[in-house]
């Protein structure tokens, strides 16, 4: 049985604990743009921390993607899980059909590998590789859009406002995201 095809890599990720540096460096020095921004309340988990998922423009549809988890200190127990977790990559297929040829090679080949799931702008699945290495193939659901990308900025200036007041949470980010959305619209919050 020959194994599904991919077209690259999607995107890489990493975690940050450090989001103004992380956004001056990635976007301002290196002038990548702010593509998009995921925010979740948790994971997966009961217990997994809240999350701030920004998405920098590498070239030739590839991205670098960074975690910000709320409530979780650089060097506790809970960063380690996060930061093993949360650092991966993700191959890249066209469509449906690819991800579900993927699931099932995968699955024939006796590989713990999730259902697909969801979330915004691409449908995924997750597994190990034999190191313990987190893998993700992902397609699109949609291609990524200038609204986007103006979404994103909102969100992260946001998430940095947020960080700045040295007690950071995702309800405080999305109140503050709220407000900027508001305003962008002429419409008191």
């Amino acid at each position: 049985m020959q194994p599904p095809k991919t077209v690259g890599i999607n995107h890489n990720a990493f975690v940050m604990w450090d989001p103004a540096a992380t956004v001056k460096f990635y976007r301002d020095i290196l002038g990548f743009p702010l593509v998009h921004a995921i925010t979740a309340k948790g994971w997966g988990q009961d217990d997994h921390a809240d999350f701030a998922h920004v998405f920098f423009d590498i070239g030739g549809g590839n991205y670098a993607a960074f975690f910000y988890y709320f409530d979780v200190e650089a060097r506790d127990q809970r960063s380690k899980d996060y930061v093993g977790n949360g650092r991966h990559m993700a191959l890249h297929c066209d469509t449906e059909e690819g991800l579900s040829a993927w699931h099932a090679h995968l699955k024939a080949h006796g590989v713990n590998v999730s259902p697909p799931i969801r979330h915004e702008l691409i449908e995924s699945i997750y597994f190990t590789d034999p190191n313990g290495y987190p893998l993700e193939i992902t397609r699109p659901l949609r291609p990524m859009a200038a609204i986007d990308a103006a979404d994103a900025e909102l969100t992260v200036a946001a998430l940095l406002e947020t960080v700045a007041t040295g007690n950071p949470s995702s309800a405080d980010m999305w109140r503050r995201k709220g407000r900027m959305v508001a305003a962008a619209l002429g419409q008191a919050a």
